[in-house]
C-alpha cells in the first residue's frame, strides 16, 4: 500500500545543484555550451505542449506523491514514473515523449557531475514549475519555439494553459486523473 504524502519543494540538494550549475556557466574556462547558434535563415520549430505530455506530468506527479521511496530533489527513469503503463501501447505518446516535458521546464535531467555540467541519460525529476502546473496554481506557455532540442522561447501572448484546460481537450477531467 502506497503512502499519499503531500508534494512540496524545499530549499535542498536541487537547489545547490542548481547554484553549483549557475556559477559553473558563468566560469570563464567553464565546458558548458551555450544553446547551438541558429544557422542563417534556420526558423525555429513551433513545439506546443499536449494534452499527452500533461498527462505524463501527472503520472510523474503522482509518482513523487504516492511512491514512499521518491523524494523532491532526486531523480527516477521512465520505467519508475510510468511502471503500471509502460506496457499498454495506448499509452506510448506519454511513455515516449515525456522528455519534451523539458521544453518548458517542468521537468529536468539528472546531473552527474559536480565540476562539469553533464546529465545521466534517462534520468529526470520534476521541477518546481512541474509541481505548480500539476497543482494548477500556474499557467505555461502552450508554445516553445524548439532547434537542436533547445527551446529558445515561448509564445507567451495569450497562450497560456492550465493543466485541467488542457486535458478538457481530450475530455479527460483532472480530478480523475488526479486522484487514480
Amino acid at each position: 500500500m502506497t503512502k499519499n504524502k503531500e508534494v512540496k519543494v524545499s530549499k535542498d540538494m536541487r537547489g545547490e545543484l542548481n547554484e553549483a550549475q549557475e556559477e559553473l556557466i558563468n566560469k570563464q574556462d567553464s565546458q558548458y555550451q551555450k544553446p547551438p547558434t541558429l544557422p542563417k535563415g534556420q526558423k525555429l520549430s513551433k513545439k506546443e505542449l499536449t494534452p499527452d505530455l500533461c498527462v505524463a506530468l501527472i503520472f510523474i506527479y503522482k509518482f513523487y506523491r504516492h511512491n514512499d521511496n521518491a523524494e523532491i530533489g532526486q531523480y527516477y527513469s521512465r520505467k519508475e514514473f510510468f511502471t503500471d503503463i509502460l506496457s499498454d501501447k495506448e499509452y506510448n505518446n506519454i511513455t515516449k515523449h515525456y522528455h519534451r516535458l523539458k521544453w518548458w521546464g517542468l521537468i529536468e535531467p539528472m546531473p552527474t557531475d559536480p565540476d562539469v555540467i553533464k546529465y545521466k541519460k534517462g534520468y529526470w525529476g520534476i521541477t518546481e514549475t512541474g509541481i505548480g502546473f500539476v497543482q494548477r496554481e500556474l499557467g505555461i506557455p502552450k508554445y516553445a519555439l524548439v532547434y537542436n532540442d533547445f527551446p529558445y522561447e515561448h509564445i507567451t501572448d495569450e497562450n497560456y494553459i492550465m493543466i485541467d484546460n488542457a486535458l478538457k481537450e481530450i475530455g479527460i477531467e483532472y480530478s480523475e486523473l488526479i486522484t487514480e
